[in-house]
């Protein structure tokens, strides 16, 4: 083989070295950002769902707001926590068997 032959095979090994090398950083980058997308997409739909949950929530909470206004949660919320009742009303304290062993140091057998 002449030199001329020899240059030219140098130089298309050179351009097929230089096309593959293309295409395989081509295909890495696609692959990449593929495997980006598909994650992106992933986080995506679980920040979607967390918005959803959000949304009940601040709708359950809404709601728990306009109750505490009303006049039967205060009323109740009084009573149970407070111990506040209307002065004409007469307050019975039922002890159940389970209390009054307790308080005598006993337990109950059920």
């Amino acid at each position: 083989m002449n030199e001329k032959t020899r240059n030219l095979i140098r130089r298309r090994i050179i351009i097929a070295l230089a096309i593959i090398g293309t295409i395989l950083f081509t295909v890495y980058i696609y692959l990449a950002n593929a495997i980006k997308i598909y994650e992106l997409d992933q986080q995506k739909i679980q920040i979607s769902q967390q918005i959803e949950n959000e949304k009940i929530r601040s709708n359950q909470l809404d709601e728990q707001v306009k109750q505490m206004g009303s006049k039967n949660y205060v009323e109740n919320f009084a009573r149970r926590y407070l111990g506040l009742y209307y002065p004409d009303e007469t307050i019975v304290i039922v002890e159940t068997q389970k209390d009054a062993a307790e308080s005598d140091g006993q337990t109950v057998e059920q």
